[in-house]
């Protein structure tokens, strides 16, 4: 079953050991699937997806598109909730308090850009 797994591996800069690890199985089991020399469970397809943002068909080289339309919506509704929250905290903030967070973070992401 031809998949697009070395290929989405390869955008990320990852080695096929790295990859494993992060999906919870041995090197071997990945070589071998992009190799086509055995096949994928359901589990790791889903796994697989999720780790690169992709729709299952996308993997499966089942459609061209990375994502669907519904799970474009459910991400983003998902970051959206995430942020109202993060929103209605820095509010119950008073301006001082407020002003110290922005600091914070701001150092936080200059650091980050600096290294």
């Amino acid at each position: 079953m031809k998949t697009r797994i070395k290929q989405l591996r390869l955008e990320k800069k990852l080695t096929q050991q790295s990859l494993a690890k992060q999906l919870g199985v041995n090197q071997a089991t990945v070589s071998k699937l992009e190799n086509e020399l055995t096949t994928l469970d359901a589990m790791l397809l889903i796994r697989l997806s999720c780790f690169f943002h992709v729709s299952t068909d996308y993997v499966l080289y089942l459609s061209d598109q990375r994502l669907s339309a519904d799970l474009l919506l459910a991400e983003n509704l998902h970051h959206l909730k995430k942020y109202q929250h993060l929103i209605s905290l820095y509010q119950k903030l008073t301006p001082k308090q407020q002003t110290d967070c922005y600091n914070f973070l701001s150092s936080i992401l200059d650091d980050h850009e600096n290294r």
